[in-house]
């Protein structure tokens, strides 16, 4: 006999995205209804949402986990770049040379 559960019934409608290390949530991807079909919506993550920023739509969750992390690498190796130029870099190079 298989056992049922009103759980079987719960769709998930909301996730965050988060990286191991990270203090915070790295964005939020939603479910929802756009004309009739299901899409995801992807935003940075804020305290409330009025702080997010939107990422963008996508056909599924797969594909809005993706962008998201995408932007996360691009961010974080774009900081990464700018903090070793204004904070040692010139020295390192200098040394180098």
């Amino acid at each position: 006999m298989v056992e049922w559960h009103p759980r079987r019934l719960v769709h998930p409608v909301e996730w965050v995205l988060t990286v191991p290390g990270h203090p915070e949530p790295v964005a939020v991807i939603r479910r929802l209804k756009l004309g009739g079909r299901v899409a995801f919506r992807a935003v940075t993550w804020a305290p409330r949402s009025g702080g997010r920023e939107l990422i963008g739509y996508y056909p599924d969750g797969d594909a809005a986990a993706t962008a998201v992390w995408r932007r996360y690498v691009e961010q974080n190796r774009t900081q990464h770049e700018q903090a070793s130029r204004t904070h040692g870099g010139a020295e390192r190079q200098a040394r180098r040379e």
